[in-house]
């Protein structure tokens, strides 16, 4: 008997000697059936590990983890969870697996870890996922792939990269590995060569490239080769060259092998070639003034460039935030085209082609001093694309979009916009980007875009925005990008970001002296870029909390310098190198560490205190002397009254023993006169018997 309760419990226990819990058993979790597939949905449950659970053993099941803080995995952390088909650890902080970590989950086809920290991918990151096939790791940090991380994945058929910090892939890193679907966007990749890599992807059937710093020269020749041998709509959105500067905001599908490499094809050494002038591109000038470009230290790039984007695209924003190209124009397509529009009329003065990969309607109208929406005729109803950009448009009313039901990019752009009737949108629910830059929009409030559901990126930079109302980005649950850089911002308001989980931000050349950290940058918890620089960053006690805030996200995230315009002691020093110490001495002086931890009302992670913790004792000349006299004054007065107090104390005991010396005589007489009466009748000896002579007593004090 006792040899049986030695292997229940031995199999009732895992590391550390703790019991196992079932997570659908004891309720830990909710497990319900969905279309005859059991789904374990432990969304936010606050678990920091799950070693002392398990899944059961008599069914497979999907295991919903995302939204917990399982911030590292170490080997065997899924052990009891060897019948789980598909794995969510999506949101839970997570910056690194260890090895081993995935061991026993031989049956998980589809691993979600998107929406973590995690920086690089060891050679045995994912040892044990034997029949993976779908793996989605975007909006991460990843920088550093090891060549041999997915080589043992043999089945592994979807990889989605997007949204990450990777400059380049390793040689050979897809040996072996079966991809048909590749979403590498919004990372910082400059080339991507045949030999070793797109070589070895041979059945791909959908890639993602845009949002990258391209570089065309020579080097993406073989890339542009690759695409145009891939099926024909495989390329979701478009490959457009950011550098160098003659081909800037080219697509490499447009661009012949001769621009990309002239120095194979007998041409003109490239760097000697002046750029095109306006008549010899079909790019219309933007009007207004260009962003000066930003560049950081390390590999720069640009933001999302305008152009066609397929169904699947998302908004995506780079390390150089300026807008530095313009939408690539929309112009009359060849004959080709014209037979594929005959059913379709154009608006007139506008151009039309078809764009993107499912050869959605898309509609040029930049620069046609088109002065509404209304104006254009007829509705073009079935766009998928619209450029307004560079217009005469003053106010966008409610009605104007109506029927506008495909829509997935809208360029507002250059316009003289003042005013967007609550509601414009209420129908654009497949809009993904919108461009209302350069315009003259003061407020921002949320009824204003209303029905954005998958909106992903809005620019709304060079504007004249001076309030934002709390919330008022919250109906746009799936904005990751937003531009709200050179614009006439002080501060934000508590919950500006609620609702929303930004990756990338750009909040420069405004005129904040500070951002508060509680209810607003504490809501940026999926950030993986932010630009800052440009604003009067005041360097004293109020900016100490926003300061942490920036030195918990590091450099990568930080992409521009932070420098403070006051006080003039710290005038052009980036804030994140001076002491707190020095920018606040008053705090630092007044408060000791552990005051600070216990005051409720002042906590530097707040973005809000009050000001009155921070003062020092400083006392007026004014104050000071006049409260000396008073002191003075106060003191001698009260030396006088002691000295009057104890002269008479003085008078009043010799008259107390006076009293009292009369008094003792009087009360001797009564003993006396008391021991004669008691003794007379009772006692024959009298007051003899006690040995006390009364009438001598009395004498002798009366004497004294």
């Amino acid at each position: 008997m006792l040899l049986w309760i030695v292997l229940l419990n031995a199999a009732l226990c895992v590391a550390g000697g703790n019991v196992t819990r079932d997570v659908c058993k004891e309720q830990i979790c909710s497990c319900n059936e969905v279309e005859g597939d059991l789904h374990i949905d432990c969304e936010k449950r606050s678990f920091t590990t799950l070693q002392h659970l398990t899944g059961p053993s008599s069914q497979f099941y999907h295991l919903l983890l995302h939204g917990n803080s399982l911030s590292r995995l170490f080997p065997n952390e899924f052990a009891n969870f060897y019948n789980a088909v598909s794995l969510h650890l999506e949101n839970n902080g997570l910056h690194d697996i260890v090895p081993g970590a995935f061991l026993g989950l031989q049956l998980v086809k589809r691993l979600h870890i998107n929406n973590n920290k995690i920086r690089s991918f060891r050679k045995s990151t994912f040892l044990g996922l034997d029949d993976l096939e779908y793996l989605q790791a975007d909006f991460n940090l990843l920088r550093d792939i090891d060549p041999v991380v997915f080589r043992d994945l043999n089945k592994l058929e979807v990889l989605i990269l997007n949204d990450n910090l990777i400059s380049a892939l390793p040689i050979n890193v897809f040996q072996h590995v079966p991809i048909t679907h590749l979403d590498l966007r919004g990372n910082r990749i400059k080339t991507l060569p045949y030999e070793g890599i797109l070589e070895q992807i041979p059945g791909i059937a959908e890639v993602l490239l845009e949002d990258n710093p391209w570089d065309c020269n020579c080097d993406l020749v073989s890339l542009k080769e690759w695409l145009e041998n891939i099926p024909r709509n495989a390329l979701i959105g478009r490959v457009i060259c950011e550098a160098p500067t003659r081909l800037q905001g080219s697509d490499l599908n447009e661009t012949s092998e001769e621009d990309l490499c002239p120095s194979q094809s007998g041409g003109v050494d490239a760097s000697l070639v002046a750029p095109p002038t306006q008549e010899e591109t079909s790019e219309p000038v933007a009007r207004g003034p260009r962003p000066t470009p930003y560049k950081p230290s390390g590999d720069a790039s640009g933001p999302p460039t305008p152009g066609g984007h397929g169904p699947k695209s998302r908004s995506k924003s780079r390390e150089n935030w300026q807008l530095k190209t313009k939408p690539t124009p929309v112009v009359t397509g060849v004959n080709g085209d014209r037979e594929q529009l005959h059913n379709i009329t154009c608006p007139q003065p506008c151009n039309c082609k078809l764009v993107g990969s499912r050869q959605g309607l898309g509609v040029n109208c930049e620069g046609k001093k088109i002065e509404s929406l209304s104006s254009l005729k007829p509705k073009p109803l079935t766009a998928y694309e619209l450029n307004m950009r560079d217009n005469n448009i003053h106010a966008v009313k409610k009605n104007q979009l109506l029927g506008y039901s495909s829509l997935n990019l809208l360029y507002l752009g250059g316009n003289n916009i003042k005013v967007i009737d609550n509601g414009t949108f209420q129908n654009q629910s497949e809009l993904r980007w919108l461009y209302l830059d350069k315009n003259y929009l003061d407020t921002l409030v949320a009824e204003m875009f209303v029905g954005l559901v998958n909106l992903e990126y809005l620019s709304l930079e060079y504007n004249d925005i001076q309030l934002i109302v709390a919330g008022a980005f919250s109906p746009m649950p799936n904005l990751r990008v937003l531009f709200l850089n050179n614009n006439l911002l002080k501060s934000l308001p508590v919950d500006a970001f609620l609702g929303i989980s930004l990756s990338k931000i750009s909040l420069h050349n405004n005129y904040f002296p500070y951002l508060p950290v509680a209810g607003v940058l504490d809501q940026l918890n999926s950030i993986i870029q932010i630009d800052l620089h440009g604003n009067p960053w005041d360097c004293s006690c109020n900016i100490v909390p926003f300061k942490q805030w920036t030195e918990k996200l590091g450099s990568d995230v930080i992409v521009s310098d932070l420098k403070c315009e006051s006080p003039e002691e710290f005038w052009k020093r980036d804030f994140r190198y001076v002491r707190n110490d020095l920018m606040c001495p008053k705090l630092y002086d007044r408060i000791s560490p552990t005051s600070l931890s216990k005051n409720s009302t002042f906590t530097l992670d707040s973005g809000t205190r009050s000001n009155s913790y921070l003062e020092p004792n400083r006392v007026s000349i004014s104050v000071l002397v006049p409260g000396l006299l008073l002191v003075f004054v106060t003191s001698a007065f009260t030396v006088v009254g002691m000295l009057v107090f104890i002269l008479r104390n003085r008078k009043r005991s010799k008259r107390r023993d006076g009293n009292s010396s009369a008094s003792e005589i009087n009360s001797l007489q009564t003993v006396c006169d008391s021991s004669y009466w008691h003794s007379g009748p009772y006692h024959a000896d009298g007051g003899a018997h006690r040995g006390f002579d009364c009438s001598t007593h009395l004498s002798t004090t009366n004497d004294a």
